[in-house]
């Protein structure tokens, strides 16, 4: 991806999509449109969704704005549908964590 915005704010983006639990691997190969001011990460097939092809753009999943050195990260109503993290992840990430105590009777 040659975005500028992308390019220098790699690591901004990517701790935006986990702490809003986003797959920043979905976000990266996701087709997408932008400028110096903003970058639109756009749904993949849409065609899955039974949007027209012919002349009906993609619709955005996530959208980026560069507003004075920052960026401000705008979700879609289709933004957790596709970028989410699987349940699979969210499983996996549930059973790392530590079990409470147990009382210990004698």
């Amino acid at each position: 991806m040659t975005s500028k915005i992308f390019k220098e704010y790699r690591d901004k983006i990517s701790a935006y999509c986990a702490e809003n639990l986003l797959s920043f691997d979905k976000l990266r190969v996701s087709p997408c449109c932008y400028s110096d001011a903003n970058l639109m990460f756009l749904l993949d097939e849409p065609e899955k969704e039974g949007w027209p092809l012919d002349n009906t753009p993609s619709p955005a999943t996530l959208e980026i704005y560069l507003e004075n050195g920052k960026l401000r990260f705008v979700q879609t109503d289709i933004t957790h549908k596709y970028l989410g993290i699987d349940s699979e992840t969210k499983k996996t990430s549930a059973a790392k964590r530590p079990r409470p105590r147990e009382l210990a009777y004698a």
